[in-house]
């Protein structure tokens, strides 16, 4: 059974303070409100079945012969990545804080940092070849994971035109607005993206930039975003069925494609938007153990307190989340590439 971040339930020492340390990343990050996890027993169950093809199923009668056609899954591999950090309370600080809990204050800090760390890797994790993003300490983010959809070595996206069919493309969970250029999200795009993942998304993941950019086309064609609250009492947003999540660390500035290929190894994160790197991916995913889903290590999250620094005259927790994802349809997640604000 898979539980969310918040649903987990915390037992043995520690069990409030891991527990209030989950509350706190929730409030950062949309995704680990809804993202339900599966417990791993250790780190060794890093192979998965990936479902590619069901095989299809044919109409007899009596007297036929029956012929076995059977489903077709790829080995993928979803191995855990520790999330998590030292947080040190000096000892004479907290004596001149004047009653004020230091500690709680730094392990709450510490906490946002995890779940905003989680939200950038699960976008570009194992995805770019600048900076810490690449590491193979790093579990795989959704770049990486839908450009595994077209084979387990493949790290591109090569798609098909939203205007169009993804008979001939070579990867059909990647969706393009324009080829080799950028255009402005419509809601055509948008549909176009939402019926690449089957049988259907439960969410859409985009920028704030482009959550409202699909407010104002929503407005404009006399609607509006559907607010409603989550199971766990968010405040969220619906595009017709779909929840709306906003990841603060989707950056607008990534490259236009070349054709219908966008190399997402060479993607500098860091780099300043211009004309040609304006584009944002919004992703449209399933969530759930047989589509898009966490995976974690026993306790989901770990504290471990160390009252007497040998170095310095304080006292440390130590936050660890073992924590990753992985993909286990590849209908369960598609892209939509080179869509921005303004064209």
């Amino acid at each position: 059974m898979s539980n969310t971040l918040a649903e987990y339930k915390y037992l043995g020492p520690d069990s409030d303070v891991r527990k209030g340390i989950a509350l706190t990343v929730i409030t950062v990050s949309p995704w680990l409100q809804e993202l339900p996890f599966v417990g791993l027993a250790n780190n060794n169950i890093s192979k998965y079945k990936m479902e590619v093809d069901d095989g299809g199923a044919t109409v007899h009668e009596v007297g036929d012969t029956w012929v076995s056609a059977q489903p077709t899954w790829e080995d993928r591999e979803a191995s855990l990545a520790i999330l998590g950090q030292d947080a040190d309370d000096d000892n004479f600080g907290s004596f001149a804080a004047g009653g004020e809990d230091t500690m709680a204050a730094m392990i709450e800090l510490k906490s946002k940092a995890v779940g905003q760390l989680f939200e950038k890797l699960a976008i570009y994790g194992r995805t770019t070849t600048t900076g810490v993003l690449a590491a193979s300490k790093n579990f795989k983010g959704l770049l990486r994971m839908i450009a595994e959809c077209e084979s387990d070595s493949t790290t591109d996206l090569d798609g098909f035109i939203y205007s169009g069919t993804s008979a001939a493309a070579n990867n059909k969970q990647v969706v393009f607005a324009a080829s080799g250029a950028s255009a402005a999200l419509s809601l055509v795009m948008l549909d176009a993206l939402v019926d690449t993942v089957r049988p259907k998304p439960s969410h859409l993941i985009m920028s704030r930039l482009m959550r409202r950019k699909l407010m104002s086309l929503a407005q404009a064609s006399g609607e509006n975003l559907e607010h409603d609250k989550n199971q766990l009492g968010f405040t969220v947003s619906r595009y017709g069925e779909q929840v709306v999540l906003i990841d603060d660390q989707i950056v607008d500035n990534m490259d236009d494609s070349t054709a219908y290929v966008t190399a997402i190894a060479s993607y500098d994160y860091t780099q300043t938007a211009t004309t040609a790197k304006d584009t944002s991916p919004i992703f449209a995913v399933r969530f759930g153990e047989d589509g898009l889903c966490g995976i974690n290590g026993e306790g989901m999250i770990k504290v471990e307190r160390f009252d007497k620094l040998e170095n310095k005259d304080a006292k440390r927790v130590r936050i660890k989340f073992y924590a990753g994802m992985r993909l286990t349809n590849k209908l369960a997640a598609a892209v939509l590439l080179n869509s921005n604000y303004s064209g």
